[in-house]
């Protein structure tokens, strides 16, 4: 199996990607979506930008609030947490709702101790916590709702030929 290099992390695109972002995700080994997706058609471009891409829900990804039987089904089958393998380390993806507005880093943490890495959307803040094992990220919100950072942002994590990962935060203003 070919080893990852380079996973683009996203969340809270409330139904759009900006611009600035597409040109990443069409040149990443994984694309990962942190929840409030919001759009079927969100789904479909990210399959088709990349071959691996993994998505939860978030807590405006609602099936009764599309009116497509296709759409509804489509949603109804995120999960509300993913955990996937990469390079033999284990990442864990989450929205983060069931934490409110700020998500409690050490409650995710012993929620998910086995993992290298755990990433959470729902506050539309960019954070990069590296303190300690399992790192904690939210990629800040991609879209055009509420960016709190100022401006659409996600995270790319490059992973060199010596397995050491190095997480770039991105904003455009």
């Amino acid at each position: 199996m070919k080893k990852v290099s380079l996973i683009s992390v996203i969340s809270d695109t409330h139904g759009h990607i900006d611009n600035h972002i597409i040109s990443y995700l069409k040149n990443t080994d994984i694309i990962i979506h942190a929840g409030d997706i919001c759009s079927t058609s969100i789904i479909l471009d990210l399959n088709r930008y990349c071959d691996k891409v993994f998505l939860v829900a978030g807590n405006n990804d609602i099936p009764e609030n599309y009116f497509d039987k296709e759409d509804k089904k489509i949603i109804s089958k995120l999960k509300k947490v993913n955990v996937i393998k990469v390079n033999n380390e284990t990442i864990t993806i989450e929205h983060g709702d069931r934490f409110g507005h700020h998500a409690a880093h050490e409650e995710l943490r012993k929620a998910y101790p086995d993992s290298k890495l755990i990433i959470y959307g729902h506050t539309h803040y960019q954070v990069c916590d590296q303190e300690k094992e399992p790192w904690v990220v939210n990629p800040g919100a991609c879209g055009h709702t509420r960016n709190n950072d100022g401006g659409p942002c996600f995270m790319q994590i490059e992973i060199n030929d010596d397995d050491e990962w190095k997480i770039i935060p991105y904003c455009f203003n």
